[in-house]
């Protein structure tokens, strides 16, 4: 008759210990799943600002629209804008819905700096997640 609440007693502990282990392995999903939507922002973010610094490059490099006496209109994936006419030239590139470069190309002197930040939102949104990426070419 003593060993009657031992099944009982066994049935529970190997249910927490399933249960215990259940959590253990959701936990770990859970944050594997958030690590790779974070990567993925992350990737759209520095394409983004891979665009940005390719638009300038173009437009600098072979059509020399970046002068700093004249003002030129470029045109890089459906947006236009207008720049030159000084030393600093500033532009925002609306990618998609999903993505934005910040363009910044600046001359001084003999150097040309390009810093173009990308983020994983369409410009001028903000968003709890944001993620931004930069790149500066020197040349």
């Amino acid at each position: 008759m003593k060993k009657r609440g031992v099944t009982l007693l066994l049935a529970i502990f190997i249910s927490s210990l399933a249960l215990a282990l259940s959590l253990g392995i959701f936990t770990i999903i859970f944050g594997e799943l958030g690590i790779s939507g974070t990567s993925k922002e992350s990737l759209e973010a520095f394409y983004a600002a891979d665009s940005g610094i390719e638009c300038a490059l173009f437009w600098d490099i072979k059509q020399q629209a970046f002068s700093t006496s004249t003002s030129n209109n470029i045109s890089c994936a459906g947006n236009s804008f207008s720049v030159g006419g000084s030393l600093l030239s500033i532009f925002d590139l609306n990618l998609s819905s999903n993505s934005c470069a910040h363009v910044r190309l600046q001359k001084t002197g003999s150097e040309t700096i390009i810093t173009s930040l990308g983020e994983n939102i369409a410009c001028g949104l903000i968003g709890s997640r944001t993620v931004q990426r930069g790149l500066e070419v020197k040349y």
